[in-house]
């Protein structure tokens, strides 16, 4: 088994460690700040039923702060990158995926490599454009040739011929 695909399998790409470093950090600093905020305020009321109510509400409105906060972070992009997914496909090909200032460096690299692929696409698209352009005026002097009612059996075989040659190139083209 190579070591890569156990490398891509069992480890997560550096950006979403950083990311979750991030989230525990805060989310530590934050609760042990509370802790010490709770036990000054234990010595001062006394410990009791007032005292962990308190406690109990103080860290219920950590988790709802941080759960949004870390969660607008890490999946508020996505929304609005939805909206500039569905104007690219509705023909707007030459749009990239842009980020905000701060949105979460994994999702820089997501779009990125989105960006890269919506780049082959739009070349795809120009060389489809460029193929049915050349196949209609292709297409309508073979047309043209067969209602002349002069042509020969040769001459329209060389024009198919010519035709197809052309078209060959065309999609070796868009191969590269």
């Amino acid at each position: 088994m190579p070591r890569k695909f156990i490398k891509q399998k069992y480890f997560v790409p550096k950006e979403v460690r950083l990311s979750i470093a991030l989230i525990i950090l805060w989310s530590l600093l934050i609760t042990a700040f509370f802790t010490y905020f709770a036990k000054e305020l234990g010595d001062k009321i006394g410990h009791g039923v007032l005292l962990f109510v308190i406690v109990m509400v103080g860290y219920l409105i950590i988790i709802f702060v941080l759960t949004m906060l870390f969660s607008h972070r890490l999946l508020g992009p996505f929304q609005r990158l939805k909206t500039e997914i569905r104007l690219i496909v509705t023909g707007d090909y030459h749009k990239r995926l842009r980020l905000r200032k701060n949105d979460d460096i994994y999702i820089s690299s997501f779009v990125s490599e989105v960006n890269n692929i919506l780049e082959e696409f739009e070349k795809l698209q120009r060389n489809k454009k460029d193929m049915l352009k050349y196949m209609d005026s292709e297409f309508m002097g073979i047309i043209s040739l067969i209602e002349e009612g002069e042509a020969s059996k040769e001459k329209l075989r060389k024009k198919v011929l010519e035709c197809h040659k052309k078209l060959k190139s065309l999609a070796e083209k868009d191969a590269k």
